[in-house]
């Protein structure tokens, strides 16, 4: 189960923590250099129409939202852009590495909780411990 997962990452020394998601939250990890890994709702990054869980079609009133994941992995300041690593490979975009600016993005994960994708997995080293 999900809570037996949390109960073994906390015994292995994991933290988990929750703050309100903002634009700071995000850039402060991507200024540092570690990547993001956020599930999200894909119908609202890529701006499309909800799909039909049985066919997968395209039926706006229908259709059910979809959720994804990808990877966040840097910031433009001046565009206030994010650059998202994407594997999903029919995505509506020019590939597998695009911009998307931060408030759409903001949005997207926040809407990722109609699909119970809504969330920010960190993983950072280890600090050394004192000797």
């Amino acid at each position: 189960t999900a809570t037996r997962g949390y109960v073994d990452f906390l015994d292995l020394g994991g933290h988990i923590r929750h703050q309100d998601l903002n634009p700071n939250l995000i850039r402060r990890y991507l200024k540092k250099g570690i990547p993001i890994l956020t599930g999200l709702s894909a119908t609202y990054l890529y701006r499309c129409v909800r799909e039909a869980p049985e066919t997968e079609k395209d039926d706006d009133v229908g259709g059910e939202p979809v959720g994804h994941f990808v990877v966040l992995s840097g910031y433009e300041r001046e565009s206030r852009s994010v650059h998202v690593a994407d594997p999903m490979a029919d995505n509506p975009t020019e590939g597998h590495y695009y911009t998307q600016g931060i408030d759409h993005l903001i949005c997207s994960i926040l809407l990722g909780i109609m699909t119970y994708d809504a969330n920010l997995l960190v993983i950072e080293p280890r600090k050394p411990r004192d000797a």
